[in-house]
């Protein structure tokens, strides 16, 4: 399988799998069937309705809109995916290692129209299949790609835990690094935890910076430092949240 490697803002390196045609495609079809369940839903209520005559013009835009903006709205809301993305575990990523900007995903939902409606997809299809990156059109000009990715829930859970008033943070330097930081660490985690062995170097590369940034030592092992530091930031940002609610 094609693997991306990216370089952080952080100077982490991280490897992804790129998401080939079939994983894209599937996950296209998927979001197909939904445009096509809403649609259907549409026409039944419009033919059992008695204000069949106001199902027109402003109205009918309105309805449209749902779809129109479907991609667009769910990549911005739902971390890089819409329901078929998630459904194959696949998201959109940028290529400097960040989350993808809103601007980022208005280009690729602009130029949509070019890579899946002009000749039924065609043109996408090639260009992911040629390409390095496995980039549509919309990706290349985006600076972005669709990757594959495994979600943890459990492991999630516990790094979103609710602010608990007894929990002393160890490290409460962590209010220098930013959400984006944080998300590193967490897929470094991830990834470590997926394969030790293959990762550690990432790890130790990882644990290096963020000691350096936070400007601390500890006898913690890297991979248990890197888990309390993810704890105290979302314990302190929960608790400042509290704080302004």
């Amino acid at each position: 399988m094609s693997t991306i490697r990216i370089q952080t803002t952080q100077h982490t390196e991280l490897e992804y799998t790129l998401a080939g045609v079939g994983d894209r495609l599937i996950a296209y079809l998927i979001d197909l069937l939904l445009y096509m369940a809403y649609g259907i839903g549409l026409a039944v209520v419009m033919m059992n309705t008695s204000l069949l005559n106001f199902w027109s013009g402003a109205w009918l835009i309105v309805l449209i809109l749902p779809i129109l903006f479907y991609q667009l709205l769910c990549e911005i809301f739902m971390n890089g995916q819409s329901i078929g993305k998630r459904i194959r575990s696949i998201r959109v990523i940028s290529l400097d290692g960040n989350q993808p900007s809103i601007g980022q995903y208005l280009i690729r939902w602009l130029f949509r129209i070019v890579d899946d409606m002009i000749g039924t997809g065609v043109v996408a299809i090639v260009s992911i299949s040629l390409s390095e990156k496995a980039q549509r059109l919309g990706d290349m000009l985006a600076g972005t790609t669709v990757v594959r990715t495994k979600t943890s829930t459990v492991f999630d859970d516990t790094l979103f835990m609710e602010a608990d008033g007894a929990h002393e943070p160890v490290f409460p330097q962590v209010i220098r690094l930013k959400d984006r930081d944080v998300n590193m660490l967490k897929e470094v985690i991830r990834r470590v935890r997926s394969d030790p062995e293959r990762h550690q170097s990432l790890l130790e590369k990882a644990c290096a910076r963020t000691l350096d940034v936070l400007g601390v030592d500890t006898d913690l092992a890297s991979l248990d430092f890197l888990e309390a530091v993810i704890r105290d930031y979302n314990h302190i940002t929960s608790m400042d949240n509290s704080r302004k609610a």
